[in-house]
């Protein structure tokens, strides 16, 4: 299943156990951080957090949860990077910036019609999302899948301009983060 593969992708980006002073979110491993894994259920000391308990989190809470098993019906890659940007940003910015985009590009909505940028997955955003692909196709895909790159990107150069202390992540974010596969 391809939420497998997207994942192993987090995972790998995230690394292991890290603890920096810098990073907001405290200690974590595999990206999860000792709060969310306390809230889903784990115990246990964070550096001792098995990767599959990573894993169920990641399906749950940022597939499952925000809804972005139903995009992937529509498109795989656009859930995969819905995923990977809710890790890092959150799932609400992450569901917003698709609603933004999917705005921005109907095109005064000539091909569909606004949908409210309200951070919920409804009939409403899966059915602009829809409309947009079958317009648009594979191109359509990947300028969608563009433009919340740089969305997510300028999120980041936002947060460093603001916090200083961010900077140090900034190269790893955009080398880890905003890309698109094939790009």
């Amino acid at each position: 299943m391809f939420i497998d593969s997207t994942i192993d992708g987090i995972i790998l980006a995230e690394g292991g156990y890290v603890n920096d002073s810098n990073d907001a979110g405290g200690a974590t491993k595999f990206g999860i951080t000792e709060l969310v894994a306390r809230k889903n259920g784990y115990n246990g000391s964070i550096k001792d957090m098995p990767e599959s308990f990573a894993r169920q989190v990641y399906v749950n809470r940022y597939f499952y949860e925000p809804k972005f098993d139903k995009i992937a019906v529509l498109s795989e890659q656009v859930a995969a990077e819905l995923t990977d940007t809710g890790v890092n940003c959150g799932v609400n910015f992450a569901k917003e910036i698709l609603q933004q985009a999917l705005n921005l590009l109907n095109r005064q909505e000539a091909d569909y019609k606004d949908i409210p940028e309200d951070g919920s997955i409804g009939p409403g955003t899966l059915s602009a999302l829809g409309s947009y692909l079958l317009k648009r196709g594979k191109d359509g895909e990947t300028v969608l899948l563009r433009m919340l790159n740089v969305m997510q990107g300028s999120r980041y150069i936002e947060l460093a301009k603001t916090k200083p202390n961010q900077e140090q992540f900034l190269f790893g974010w955009f080398l880890s983060r905003v890309k698109v596969k094939g790009d």
